[in-house]
């Protein structure tokens, strides 16, 4: 009986360790597909995502673009494709450089702030025009990943230190019209005293 129980237990250790392993697998794979976006228009398929992943604000990256038609990779695209990132209202072009990898393009980029870097790939490839706005994934603060202590972030200490030279600015301004109508003063007061003492 102890031993019927002893392989009873294994067995369910080994089925539980299987399930385990297998869920922890799903997942992982879940969340490199959920890394990159993919989209298709009309025979091609188009999937963009960063060549470093996370991708941390101020570290150099690039963006990975994929284009297949057919399962089959596609080249030559940057000839006839171009790439623009939006972030807040602003719009920057950027190269689309082919690798090594038939059918896959980088786009380097610097992110300076956290946040989605929508990517939008205009142009033609043979017949078909392409026109799309992909998100890859969200850029995020260096301090997500630093351990023990975060560092400092520079892009905040930088805004901090030009807010403290306008205000210093704007207190010199001020300073200056504090002297000017305190001098102002001086040179009523001693007119002032001359016109008693001539009178």
């Amino acid at each position: 009986m102890t031993i019927q129980l002893s392989r009873n237990a294994k067995m369910l250790f080994l089925w539980s360790t299987a399930v385990f392993l297998a869920i922890v697998g799903l997942t992982q794979s879940t969340n490199t597909a959920l890394a990159h976006t993919r989209t298709e228009v009309g025979p091609y398929a188009i999937v963009i995502g960063w060549l470093q992943e996370p991708p941390i604000v101020g570290e150099r990256n690039a963006l990975t673009i994929e284009i297949s038609e057919d399962e089959q990779p596609v080249t030559g695209a940057e000839v006839s494709l171009d790439v623009e990132v939006l972030y807040a209202g602003r719009t920057w072009r950027v190269n689309m450089n082919p690798t090594e990898t038939p059918g896959l393009y980088t786009a380097v980029l610097f992110p300076t702030v956290r946040g989605t870097y929508t990517t939008r790939i205009f142009g033609n490839l043979a017949d078909t025009d392409i026109d799309v706005e992909l998100d890859p994934e969200e850029v995020l603060p260096a301090s997500n990943l630093q351990f023990p202590e975060p560092l400092p972030d520079t892009i905040a200490l930088q805004e901090q230190v030009d807010q403290l030279q306008a205000e210093l600015q704007t207190a010199r301004t001020w300073s200056f019209i504090a002297l000017g109508v305190a001098g102002l003063g001086i040179l009523l007061g001693v007119v002032g005293l001359l016109r008693r003492k001539s009178n």
